[in-house]
């Protein structure tokens, strides 16, 4: 049996369909009377989710698919939640959570390390083998892609993309893509309007070498930190940070190695006004690695030195 989220009513998210007035009675979202936001999602929608008792993830670009199922629950203490998404093309998936019965699923094989870019976090998403008499196809179906749980203060948010509902699996590649683009759905509604841009300082050099010193940042590759782009992997390492703003910058790239400057300026820090990282990242099949990094920081006023350097701020 293919393993589910005991505390979620699992109906598939590829379902046909629904009758006009819903499969549990008239559907009080009206969503074609709204204008949908982040993940297709109406005012109402987002509303009922952030009454969750844990955070929300939810699909950020939807391209050419569409909210086709919305479900959400909770008696305050736990609850759970399901959005099925379909393409005109009949590819489907779904991305649920719940906080209360996780079940602990044996994964397919064949796999693919994504980093959520809205937490800098790395799940692995993972793809049923073909072979009908292989375990993770008995377990999930051929072709199925699904993700390992993402933890989210006790809450585990899962991505699965199957056959069922008459649905067609999405490849390993474009599955990856939907999940390191799943968002934290915010606390107020979204807007379209972006705010006015802060001032900034000028460029730096392009040249990684006329950046000066910079002390070794060896804590950051504790973590893992990779992706498609070193540039997509810088961004979700630069997601850590606690500024007024958060710049990322590509300096160097040969077919072996690639150099990215993330500059956060405005710390909410006592001590370190801005912080600046030089990422170094090399290739390793389809993704970029960070291999090596370094870091610079100027301080706050009465704190130590005003211009970048690889010195301590006190």
């Amino acid at each position: 049996m293919r393993p589910l989220l005991a505390a979620l009513v699992v109906l598939s998210a590829c379902a046909g369909p629904p009758p006009a007035d819903g499969p549990y009675g008239p559907d009080p979202y009206e969503p074609e009377l709204e204008a949908a936001g982040l993940g297709g999602l109406t005012a109402d929608q987002q509303a009922t989710l952030r009454g969750l008792p844990f955070p929300v993830l939810v699909p950020g670009e939807l391209g050419g698919f569409a909210l086709e199922r919305f479900a959400a629950d909770s008696d305050g203490r736990f609850g759970s939640y399901a959005l099925g998404y379909r393409r005109a093309d009949g590819a489907c998936f779904e991305v649920s959570g719940a906080n209360e019965g996780l079940g602990g699923p044996e994964y397919p094989l064949v796999s693919t390390a994504v980093t959520i870019r809205d937490l800098g976090r790395t799940v692995r998403v993972y793809e049923a083998g073909d072979d009908p008499r292989g375990t993770s196809a008995q377990v999930w179906g051929v072709g199925t892609i699904v993700s390992e749980f993402v933890d989210l203060e006790g809450a585990g948010i899962l991505f699965l993309s199957d056959t069922q509902g008459g649905c067609r699996p999405l490849p390993l590649e474009g599955a990856a893509e939907i999940v390191a683009d799943l968002r934290l759905l915010p606390d107020g509604p979204t807007s379209s309007v972006a705010p006015s841009p802060r001032p900034t300082e000028p460029a730096p050099p392009t040249d990684p070498d006329a950046l000066g010193r910079f002390a070794p940042a060896d804590d950051l590759l504790v973590d893992y930190n990779a992706a498609s782009t070193p540039e997509v992997a810088a961004e979700a390492l630069a997601r850590r940070y606690d500024a007024d703003e958060v710049r990322v910058e590509p300096l160097a790239e040969t077919s072996y190695e690639a150099t990215v400057l993330v500059t956060a300026l405005g710390l909410r820090d006592d001590s370190v006004r801005d912080e600046r990282l030089r990422l170094t990242y090399a290739p390793y099949g389809p993704t970029w690695e960070l291999v090596a990094a370094g870091r610079q920081t100027r301080c706050q006023p009465g704190r130590g030195h005003q211009g970048w350097s690889d010195g301590r701020c006190s």
